[in-house]
């Protein structure tokens, strides 16, 4: 019971990020490998915060406000330009790792390749009902579920959130209609941001972080995407959840070293089996073309 809490905590983590990845792959078809850099280069702005007697609201408060800039600037001066000039979906990748390069090195610059931690000492520890948890898990699945629900209640009762569905579903219509595309896309992007943003304070919190990260946790998050369901908005939640259970899993009964093996069975057996993820759907193949 404990490894499975462990590993649905972890896994709320990896949702969050993959949510994030989501929120713009949906909406405007681009892989947003950036947001890789985003979530590496928050934990250093809230480590410098708290490095100059800044208190935890405050360093947390500038570490979203940096992570959402960032990601909203990937859009206003790389993708957005890009898609006015009919750039294809190859464009936007090789241009998005670009960005994911420059974020990096420049965070390596600014604050070296050391790793860090954003707590000092020992965490608290919470006995509940035989549970043990820390402090640092504790937080994370909190925040982590205020998030989730926040955006699905925002997604499916705000006239924002239905013409954010609309734009997943078929931009064109939406840009027929009078509905600005652009600030759409925006609004997609800060968001991503934003939950980038909260998973990597969570994971940084817990066990430290350095400028390598990055990309290795948004792969987790893409492969939580696709064995959830690239289509769906629900799909990230749930494959977080399954790949956190299930990387906890292994290590417990055979060890950490086969995480990522496992990580990449599970989802060649998606690809093979269903390929469309646990709740997505086969849609028509002219829909498709």
């Amino acid at each position: 019971m404990q490894v499975a809490v462990n590993g649905i905590i972890t896994g709320l983590s990896i949702a969050l990020l993959a949510l994030g990845f989501t929120v713009t792959y949906l909406p405007t078809r681009v892989f947003h490998v950036a947001l890789g850099g985003v979530y590496t280069s928050v934990p250093f702005v809230a480590w410098t915060c708290l490095s100059l007697g800044y208190p935890w609201p405050i360093a947390a408060l500038c570490a979203f406000f940096s992570g959402v800039t960032l990601s909203v600037a990937c859009e206003a001066f790389n993708h957005g330009r890009l898609e006015r000039k009919g750039a294809s979906s190859g464009v936007h990748l090789v241009s998005s790792l670009g960005l994911y390069i420059i974020i990096i090195q420049a965070t390596t610059m600014i604050w070296g390749n050391q790793p860090k931690v954003l707590r000092v000492g020992v965490d608290s520890i919470f006995n509940l009902g035989g549970l043990v948890l820390t402090r640092a898990q504790v937080l994370s699945a909190v925040v982590s579920t205020m998030l989730l629900a926040g955006f699905y209640v925002w997604l499916s009762f705000s006239n924002l959130g239905l013409q954010f569905r609309g734009l997943a579903d078929n931009p064109v219509e939406m840009s027929l209609r009078g509905y600005s595309v652009r600030r759409l896309r925006l609004v997609s992007f800060a968001i991503s941001g934003l939950l980038a943003c909260a998973s990597a304070l969570a994971f940084a919190f817990d066990i430290g972080f350095d400028p390598n990260g990055g990309l290795t946790t948004l792969l987790l998050a893409v492969v939580a995407m696709i064995i959830g369901g690239r289509r769906s908005f629900i799909g990230p939640l749930v494959g977080g959840v399954l790949l956190g259970v299930v990387r906890a899993e292994v290590s417990w009964f055979l060890s950490a070293s086969w995480q990522e093996a496992a990580t990449f069975i599970l989802l060649s057996v998606f690809l093979l089996i269903r390929p469309e993820g646990l709740i997505g759907r086969k849609g028509r193949l002219e829909a498709e073309a």
